[in-house]
């Protein structure tokens, strides 16, 4: 398994709007899916925002998902996005991993739903440390070297 990141181009939006539109996804992840053009409105801003770094997240070429940091309440945070069909093979992990050598500032926080303990273990096995609970039944986490 080879995971490759690279900037987000026009073919993969349509991918990664599948993956948010899974209701299964969306759950795990706490976050509302959404129709086409709210979706692709905010990835116009993305993309051309400095203070914004997306990625897609390919293996074998294929685009398995999106990576990214953003600056939310003066933090400086990342997020990732696999498709469901990815699930359980360590893409994000990987991908993670990989992303860590180009967003460089620290700390870098993070957050997830609390029930989902797989983005949790990706998180803490790349060393982000658990440092509370959040609004709405989210998980904070913080990576600080």
């Amino acid at each position: 398994m080879t995971v490759v990141l690279r900037e987000v181009e026009d073919a993969d939006l349509p991918i990664l709007f599948v993956h948010q539109g899974d209701p299964v996804g969306s759950e795990m992840a706490a976050f509302p899916s959404r129709d086409e053009a709210a979706f692709m409105a905010p990835w116009a801003k993305i993309r051309v925002d400095p203070s914004c770094t997306p990625r897609a997240v390919l293996v074998d070429g294929e685009c398995v998902g999106n990576i990214g940091s953003f600056v939310m309440e003066g933090k400086r945070e990342v997020g990732y996005w696999i498709g469901r069909e990815h699930w359980g093979r360590g893409y994000a992990t990987a991908a993670l991993t990989a992303f860590l050598s180009i967003e460089v500032q620290r700390p870098l926080y993070a957050a997830c739903a609390e029930h989902n303990l797989g983005s949790a273990r990706v998180l803490e096995h790349c060393g982000f440390t658990y440092v509370g609970p959040e609004p709405d039944h989210m998980r904070a986490y913080r990576l600080d070297a």
